[in-house]
């Protein structure tokens, strides 16, 4: 990418629009007419203003006049005194000059040329896009000729005169000109596209329309577009090219934004950025109305005024803005043009003449370049700091996935010490269990307490109980119930659950005809039997409610309810917290470890678990997909 900028970088600076120098000198003055009154016979007797080099006077109304008189290079000898004068041609620029009308006297009577981008020329003298009229030297050294100059645009004049011969080597030189600056913007519009199709990036996108409107400015300000359709009127050339001028102008505006509103400028910029490209749109009407000139002053105005608005906006960006200074030095550049070129376009010659400046919108060297070494310059840095992101994005990862794989075998180490501890306790519990047993007939036998006995056995049941459901717990964490689903009746799996208890009455049951559970059977098992256990347990009236149905083609819902007392309701942000239990219970068995089985069970057969209180009720719904 540096290689690249750094040979656009060449490219641009090597660009020639000098056409060579002439060996013929012309004292020129101008009267402005601003009624439009004037004729090559009255206006003889007008005060002319003298002038050298261009004429300059902005965008005015009416008729300029220049007046001429050939200034005859001085003889070297004799031999080039006896040399017959050439053919000589008036080069008349720039290209955007509406009408021109050159005045000459030819045997004692005025005759006259026309051409300028509006209107055919008398004859085709020059072989570029250029205005050229052919000049009588004996009468034009010895007599004024008079030039009229109407345009809509800009008033810059430059006259010139040359020889054939030079006037064809000017031609060509132009031509060759016209054809870089125009191969280089095609050449930068493919590539922006290119670019943008590798990085689909939005400052790329809106730099490739900002470049199909640089190569519209350089086709019609050049005289390209009017070769290749040369049956269309040249007035539709002109408005044309004011509306590509505008198109250029609104993109560069929205260009600068497009990089800018990343890193969330105040609204306020925003709304003046709005503001601007609002104006260009009036601009464009302005165009379509047939007002090219109040268009391109606007335009002046908005190219002065939009670099104070994107520098003051990217400089009070809220976030850290890579390659602010290239943006800011970009438009001071830009501001700096502006300022030491097209203004002085509008006044008297001064030193600045002898910088070559651009002095007009349509000048061959805005081809697109400058702006896209900034563009180019400014991806680059985007895409330098993308990388960045994404190295450290993969390192981040590459931390989370070794502290995932410790994670897991620390889990795998923890599972194993369960599945250890619980078979290690099981086998003394299973011997304390069998000796409670004959202790209970001794005691019995020989009158002892029996209620010692039963308390031990009771606290040993619990034991075995909580080792139980630890190590169920264990096992649905690493068990894979994927494939392993089956068809449960619900009307067998109840039956097969309330024979645990010897009240049947205490329940409700509300079980649709012929529903089945799709589900692996030990989870499915796990999960009604935990929840009707939960229920018998904490219910104030002893009363149950169960109803299964088939809620929807996909869904089969389980509902259990029971009533519980008003201090007794269940704290929901942790109901299914692994040993979590109400502080009303504490005093009564349980490890509060069966409504996180459920959760757990329930979340490995993508069942889902929900909650609900209503009144005194608390209702527990599982939704088993079919």
């Amino acid at each position: 990418m540096k290689r690249l900028i750094f040979l656009m970088l060449l490219l641009f600076c090597q660009l020639s629009l000098q056409a060579g120098q002439s060996r013929y000198a012309l004292d020129t003055a101008y009267f402005h007419d601003d009624l439009q009154s004037q004729t090559v016979q009255s206006i003889q007797s007008q005060a002319f203003k003298p002038y050298e080099g261009q004429l300059r006077l902005g965008f005015v109304g009416g008729d300029t006049w220049i007046r001429m008189r050939l200034k005859t290079p001085p003889a070297t000898s004799s031999t080039d005194q006896a040399v017959p004068a050439p053919a000589l041609v008036l080069k008349v620029g720039l290209y955007s000059l509406d009408r021109l009308t050159f005045y000459q006297q030819q045997e004692g009577r005025w005759t006259a040329q026309q051409g300028g981008e509006l209107q055919p020329p008398t004859k085709k003298v020059c072989i570029d896009s250029q205005h050229c009229f052919a000049l009588n030297p004996a009468d034009s050294s010895s007599n004024f000729t008079y030039l009229k100059v109407q345009t809509e645009a800009a008033r810059i004049v430059q006259t010139t005169v040359m020889t054939a011969d030079d006037m064809q080597q000017s031609s060509i030189a132009a031509i060759k000109s016209t054809s870089t600056a125009l191969s280089l913007s095609i050449a930068l519009l493919i590539l922006s596209v290119t670019f943008f199709a590798l990085e689909r990036s939005r400052l790329l996108l809106a730099f490739c329309i900002f470049q199909v409107s640089v190569v519209l400015s350089i086709c019609t300000f050049a005289g390209v577009l009017p070769q290749f359709w040369s049956d269309q009127t040249q007035a539709l050339f002109t408005g044309l090219g004011t509306l590509a001028l505008v198109f250029r102008l609104t993109m560069t505006i929205l260009l600068a934004w497009v990089y800018v509103s990343a890193y969330k400028p105040f609204e306020a910029y925003n709304k003046l950025v709005y503001a601007l490209l609002l104006v260009c749109c009036a601009n464009v009407v302005l165009v379509l109305t047939g007002n090219e000139s109040h268009a391109a002053m606007i335009n002046y105005g908005l190219g002065f005024l939009s670099p104070f608005i994107h520098i003051w906006g990217v400089q009070t960006a809220r976030v850290p803005t890579p390659g602010r200074w290239i943006f800011t030095a970009g438009w001071v550049t830009f501001l700096l043009l502006i300022f030491l070129g097209i203004p002085y376009s509008f006044g008297e010659p001064d030193w600045r003449d002898q910088l070559n400046l651009i002095q007009n919108s349509g000048d061959l060297r805005l081809n697109g370049i400058p702006i896209g070494l900034v563009v180019f310059w400014l991806v680059a840095i985007e895409k330098s700091k993308r990388n960045r992101q994404e190295r450290g994005e993969r390192q981040a990862l590459q931390i989370q996935a070794a502290e995932s794989r410790a994670h897991q075998a620390n889990l795998q180490e923890r599972r194993e010490l369960i599945d250890m501890l619980t078979h290690e306790l099981k086998t003394p519990l299973s011997t304390i269990k069998f000796a409670l047993a004959s202790l209970k007939r001794t005691a019995l036998a020989q009158g002892e307490s029996f209620e010692r006995v039963q308390h031990i056995d009771a606290s040993v049941s619990r034991m075995d109980a909580m080792i139980e459901h630890v190590a169920l717990s264990n096992k649905i964490e690493r068990t894979d119930v994927h494939g392993t689903e089956e068809t449960v009746s619900a009307l067998e799996l109840m039956n097969v659950v309330m024979q645990e208890y010897q009240e049947p009455e205490r329940f409700e049951l509300d079980i649709q005809e012929g529903v089945v559970l799709r589900a692996d059977p030990h989870f499915l098992a796990l999960i009604i039997e935990n929840l009707v256990s939960n229920a018998v347990k904490y219910a104030a009236d002893g009363k149950i409610r169960i109803s299964i149905h088939d809620e929807s083609e996909t869904v089969t819902c389980f509902r259990i309810c029971n009533r519980v007392a008003d201090d007794s309701h269940p704290d929901e942000a942790r109901l299914f917290e692994r040993y979590y239990r109400h502080p009303s219970f504490q005093n009564r068995p349980g490890m509060g470890i069966g409504l996180s089985l459920v959760h757990s069970a329930a979340e490995k057969m993508g069942a889902s678990v929900r909650y609900q209180k209503a009144e005194q009720e608390v209702i527990f719904e599982v939704r088993f997909p079919r």
